[in-house]
């Protein structure tokens, strides 16, 4: 195929999942990583392709690392926004540097990122970019107050790249609902926030994975968001899931 796919924070987790469903499909991986090397060598182990490193909230290394993949025998035709800052902040406690990285690594980098690969196609090329966006964006609360942010403005971003990017470039996104468990989740809270969506069961990650193929490879698909999240969305929860999770175990407690 011999097509190129930057896939960024594609070490671990979601992005793990989605690098090696597209390597599998015979894409050329340019795995990002910011400081996570051992993680990026052991997951480009299973791939075709090459590791690259980038502080994606640093404008001139995200330029840096797209001037890099240029030089490179394997042209770029996609790009996964899949890296995401996540930290706990509120509309009454936010502050300069919380807003200034959360906007930067969640919204200006992909931004970024989209405008380069339109860059580097040529006037007959065509490629796609695909964002991983939340759920959260389909039903906003007010909890992790400047990552919702970020996120709702990379949804509209989306839509608005996919009409000034086109044709060359396809934008596209894929908003998972809770996934997997992070660092600072309880096992029990993860059990149950999991659950907590229309079909009744955790989320597969193998399901957004193949999820951003579909749309990477079904050329008739622009400014599409595809909800991934077991129809969690529609149910308008007024707190973040996790939290409305751990309100019910308070409770039983």
């Amino acid at each position: 195929m011999n097509e190129g796919v930057l896939i960024t924070a594609g070490n671990k987790r979601i992005g793990r999942s989605i690098a090696l469903t597209l390597g599998q499909a015979g894409y050329y991986i340019f795995l990002h990583h910011h400081d996570s090397e051992a993680e990026a060598i052991e997951t480009l182990s299973h791939l075709d392709g090459e590791i690259v490193q980038c502080d994606l909230g640093n404008y001139h290394d995200v330029e840096r690392m797209l001037s890099g993949i240029a030089q490179s025998g394997t042209p770029l035709k996609h790009v996964i926004n899949n890296a995401s800052l996540f930290s706990l902040d509120g509309a009454v406690d936010f502050d300069e540097k919380s807003f200034a990285d959360h906007m930067n690594v969640n919204l200006r980098g992909p931004m970024q990122l989209a405008r380069g690969l339109s860059g580097l196609l040529g006037p007959n090329d065509r490629g796609s970019v695909v964002n991983i966006l939340d759920s959260k964006v389909f039903a906003l609360n007010a909890d992790f107050f400047t990552y919702t942010l970020s996120k709702f403005g990379l949804y509209g971003a989306t839509e608005m790249m996919a009409q000034a990017l086109c044709p060359k470039v396809r934008v596209n996104g894929v908003a998972p609902g809770l996934t997997l468990i992070s660092e600072t989740q309880s096992e029990l809270n993860f059990e149950l926030a999991s659950h907590l969506n229309f079909v009744g069961s955790p989320l597969n990650v193998e399901d957004i994975a193949r999820s951003v193929l579909h749309l990477i490879e079904t050329k008739s698909i622009n400014g599409a968001v595809l909800p991934v999240d077991g129809g969690q969305k529609m149910m308008n929860f007024t707190k973040d899931v996790v939290e409305v999770a751990q309100g019910i175990l308070d409770k039983k407690n």
